[in-house]
């Protein structure tokens, strides 16, 4: 029977608070009870395979192994490693950071050549090395939040050895974030978002690490985003550089109930950046031959070195204003080009028109997605008539309640602070020099006409004078 030494120890930070070793069977690695770890600390448990009677030697090693074990307290793993049948394998002490994933080990052989190869699910990577180190890259590298397989191969005197160390996530299963995503926007600015684990204890909270390179340490996330009960459930970064390349994310858990477990991802930035508007949009049209000419530059990118024509893709939404449609996120019958100029057919100049483009990579390290739409752009002219008749209307209605307005506040500040008569003098009249004669009141009148003499009569002769010839 194959025989494992186990280290099991809780640790805070990077030092450890306490640490047990034990000789167990490739059989009791299956016990529920092997895997269980404390929930009160973070911890790490890791296997060296040897035979029954090197224990004693393996318990040494395994004391030395301790401090290089506890560098990465983040990962809540099991590390099972395990060699070839042979017991004169060159091969031994096989160790791995899993946060570097860099695989180190001895030879008792001067061995020229080694094939390290690392397997998660079924996708495998392989690597050659001249030494006994083995470094995967950031482009070469997979997540290992799953599980994953690491394996050192080498042949000396025609015989085949190999040693292997086997990557065991512990926690509790549906206590990782969920539906992690990141997006760059208006060019360095960067946005992470999770969800809490869908069997997650309520005290859970989360944390998440960034890495350039596996040569760099972490970074821990600068600006935590809160929800409510106050869990880290995003994360903003501020001046991203080096978007061109891919960085290694890891989001770990605690809680006092369970052990949390993590979740890691590479990704190239460039593929995950919204890109800004084209730039120094113009429409110059022509009537005479109903087209118009669109011409633009690219969008601006931080990574994009040199002559940027070529490595985009460009798709223009132009619709009739009058239809008053935004433009779609999907826009399939929008015509897409690679140049940076468009011609617009069947113009018609008594209409007005609005334009928006977008862009997304097309041959260079760009993002595959849609960018942002850039503002409208409005050309044309609107020749409706009946448009034209409302337009009028509307001003000349306008001008009248206006008018109307400016008078009845002239009335009332008139009523509250002027007064009419002073406002509105009387007009001077020239003075009526027969009017005393009529102001005698009706008594003065009755009186003098009661007192006037009786009015004789005489007879008045009328005498004919008739000449003769």
């Amino acid at each position: 029977m194959r025989y494992y030494a186990m280290i099991k120890y809780c640790c805070s930070s990077t030092t450890a608070s306490g640490s047990s070793i034990s000789i167990i069977s490739e059989a009791q690695t299956q016990d529920a009870k092997v895997n269980e770890i404390p929930a009160f600390c973070k911890e790490e448990v890791s296997f060296l395979s040897i035979s029954k009677d090197k224990r004693m030697a393996a318990t040494l090693g395994l004391i030395s192994m301790l401090c290089c074990v506890m560098l990465f307290p983040r990962l809540h793993a099991v590390i099972l490693y395990t060699e070839s049948n042979s017991s004169s394998s060159p091969i031994a002490n096989l160790t791995l950071n899993p946060e570097k994933l860099k695989l180190t080990w001895d030879s008792s052989v001067t061995v020229t050549e080694y094939i390290c190869s690392m397997k998660v699910g079924k996708r495998v990577v392989w690597k050659t090395v001249y030494n006994k180190t083995c470094m995967f890259s950031m482009s070469q590298a997979k997540p290992i939040h799953k599980g994953a397989l690491f394996q050192v191969q080498a042949t000396y005197n025609h015989t085949f050895y190999s040693g292997e160390g086997r990557f065991i996530p512990q926690g509790k299963n549906g206590t990782s974030v969920e539906n992690f995503s990141c997006v760059i926007y208006n060019i360095s600015f960067m946005n992470c978002t999770w969800e809490a684990g869908r069997n997650a204890p309520e005290d859970t909270q989360y944390f998440l690490f960034w890495q350039y390179s596996k040569e760099e340490d972490e970074q821990e996330c600068p600006h935590y985003v809160r929800d409510a009960p106050g869990r880290h459930i995003a994360c903003s970064f501020q001046d991203v550089k080096d978007i061109k390349n891919t960085v290694y994310f890891l989001v770990n858990g605690s809680s006092n109930e369970s052990e949390i477990q993590f979740y890691d991802e590479y990704i190239a930035l460039y593929e995950i950046e919204k890109l800004t508007p084209p730039l120094n949009i113009t429409v110059s049209c022509s009537e005479d031959r109903a087209e118009c000419i669109v011409q633009w530059k690219w969008p601006q990118l931080s990574h994009l070195e040199g002559n940027g024509d070529g490595c985009f893709e460009y798709q223009i939404d132009i619709q009739n204003k009058k239809t008053n449609a935004n433009p779609k996120e999907s826009c399939n019958e929008c015509p897409t080009v690679t140049e940076t100029s468009y011609t617009f057919q069947n113009y018609n100049g008594e209409k007005k028109y609005s334009l928006q483009i977008r862009a997304k990579g097309d041959t260079c390290r760009i993002s595959q997605n849609w960018g942002e739409w850039s503002e409208p752009i409005e050309f044309g002219t609107d020749g409706n008539p009946d448009d034209a008749v409302l337009t009028y209307e509307t001003v000349l209605l306008l001008i009248a309640l206006g008018t109307i307005l400016v008078a009845l506040v002239i009335f009332f500040l008139c009523k509250r602070y002027c007064s009419l008569k002073k406002l509105f003098s009387p007009v001077p009249q020239p003075k009526n020099k027969f009017g005393e004669l009529f102001q005698i009141s009706d008594k003065n009148i009755q009186r003098e006409w009661m007192d006037l003499p009786p009015t004789k009569y005489e007879t008045e002769e009328i005498t004919t004078v008739e000449e003769i010839k």
